[in-house]
Order: C-alpha cells, then sequence, then structure tokens
C-alpha cells in the first residue's frame, strides 16, 4: 500500500468529514454505506458531499440488531453497488484530503480493511483527525459528556444529527460539530 502524501502541499489540503456503518462491530464487519462532507482547507467551506450504498457480500454474517441501528433494508439497498466500486468512489471523492471523523480509527479501521481488499492505493493523506480527540482537549470533562460520542457533542452542540447512524448524516454531524469546536460556527 503506498499514500500519495507528499504531492499536495499539507496546507492545501481539504478536510474529507466521513463516515461508516457495517453490518457488525467486528473483523467479519462489511461496509454498508459511506457517506461523506468535504470542506475546503483554512476555512473549512462545504465543498460537497458523497453518499453511496454497498451490496453486501455476506449479509447472512451481519448482526441484525446493526442493520438495525444503521437501518439497513433490502428494499433500500436494492441499487447498492459494489464493494469495488462503492470504494473507487470514496477515493475519488476524498482525494488528496485528510480523512476527519468522530472516533477516527473505527472508521479509518474499516475503511482500510476494504482498500487493502481490493488491492487500491489510497488517495487520502496518511494522516487523519479524530473529532473525539479534539473535543477532549478542547471541552475537557464535563459531567454531559462522559464519552464525547458524537450523538452527545451534537446536543452540547445543539446540532441537528439527521437520522443518526446514517453514514451522510453522521459525516454531516461531525462536521458541524467540528465547526462548532474550533469556534468557526
Amino acid at each position: 500500500m503506498v499514500y500519495r502524501h507528499f504531492e499536495v502541499p499539507l496546507g492545501e489540503r481539504g478536510l474529507c468529514f466521513f463516515d461508516t456503518e457495517t453490518t457488525r462491530l467486528d473483523l467479519k464487519a462489511e461496509i454498508i454505506e459511506l457517506g461523506a462532507v468535504r470542506a475546503e482547507p483554512k476555512e473549512f467551506k462545504s465543498l460537497g458531499e458523497f453518499e453511496i450504498k454497498i451490496k453486501p457480500e455476506h449479509i447472512e454474517n451481519a448482526i441484525p440488531e446493526a442493520l438495525v441501528i444503521n437501518g439497513y433494508n433490502e428494499k433500500d439497498w436494492q441499487a447498492a453497488v459494489s464493494k469495488e466500486e462503492g470504494i473507487k468512489k470514496f477515493l475519488e471523492f476524498v482525494d488528496n484530503s485528510i480523512l476527519v471523523a468522530n472516533n477516527l480509527p473505527f472508521d479509518w479501521m474499516w475503511l482500510q480493511k476494504a482498500v487493502e481488499d481490493l488491492s487500491l492505493e489510497p488517495t487520502y493523506f496518511y494522516k487523519g483527525l479524530d473529532i473525539f480527540s479534539l473535543a477532549w482537549v478542547v471541552l475537557g470533562e464535563r459531567p454531559e459528556l462522559p464519552n464525547l460520542t458524537l450523538g452527545q457533542l451534537a446536543n452540547y452542540f445543539r446540532v441537528d444529527q439527521g437520522h443518526p447512524h446514517r453514514a451522510l448524516d453522521d459525516a454531516r454531524t461531525a462536521y458541524k460539530v467540528f465547526l462548532k469546536l474550533i469556534g468557526n460556527e
């Protein structure tokens, strides 16, 4: 795996707030939905959004509770794309950006695994930004934020979450929370 991390200067890279939805939480999980909001560098204005549903290859291995939480149903996933097509389209959208997520290691892990499974090269910067870590530094310990989950942060900042555990809505929420954390909104 080769990262093209020196092609674009760091200050010229936009941020890409993203979220994954999976069929379970262990190593047998499959990504079934990706959502992202791309923002320009410096002022962080939104440049566009991305959403794609991915057809699971082994839905029989899914944990039913996970599917309920993220809203999976066969009807809504009829037009879903293959894992390869979905990941390739996502890589096009995030090209030369810095990935941002709340609890970044979780989403990064599933994305990285999918990229490796498909023998693709990452198009995103090899370092990312975790909103959880940023919130921990900015907000410290507050009783109303015991775990700094995306939902807790959204409630704290009065950010509309749309439909939690839907990839694009969670990416939008992460973007809005980030702007609040840096005092840009």
